[in-house]
């Protein structure tokens, strides 16, 4: 397994022979294996709340996901399609003091249909958005295991 470094300090372990590439417009990591349309793309957001006189905090974790939630309802207005709430196992994170949300769904693509997981990680500030999609729903279930690896360096 290789570590890839995330933005804002977060890092996920994936087989050494996965390809990165980065997206610096757009701001996100793309990852992927050789021989397969499996791809996993994250994007890290760093939030803060403006409290009085001007002052900035850390934005608490509810208010994370409920932007995560607002983005999910964006999704099935653009694709015409049903998200449906997906369960994670919460033991086998290796993230303190967080919160999980993911959702999942297909939808067609160039005449394809798409799978796909997206998931929230949410700690105070920080919202991570890890999405895979792949033409194998099989494929997809399967990644799911790449996202427990995932870490939020100190």
């Amino acid at each position: 397994m290789k570590i890839f470094n995330i933005d804002n300090g977060w890092t996920i372990k994936l087989p050494k022979n996965w390809k990165e590439e980065r997206d610096d417009a757009d701001g996100y990591h793309l990852y992927y294996p050789p021989d397969s349309d499996l791809t996993i793309i994250i994007t890290t957001f760093h939030f803060f709340k403006n409290i009085e006189n001007g002052w900035k905090v850390l934005s608490p974790v509810d208010d994370l996901s409920e932007i995560f939630n607002e983005s999910i309802k964006k999704i099935e207005l653009r694709n015409n399609t049903k998200v449906e709430g997906k369960k994670l196992n919460l033991n086998e994170f290796k993230i303190e003091d967080f919160k999980v949300e993911c959702f999942e769904y297909e939808y067609h693509e160039n005449n394809e249909k798409v799978y796909s997981i997206s998931c929230g990680i949410m700690i105070t500030g920080y919202l991570l958005v890890i999405n895979l999609y792949s033409a194998s729903k099989e494929e997809v279930e399967n990644a799911i295991k790449y996202i427990y690896s995932i870490e939020k360096v100190k």
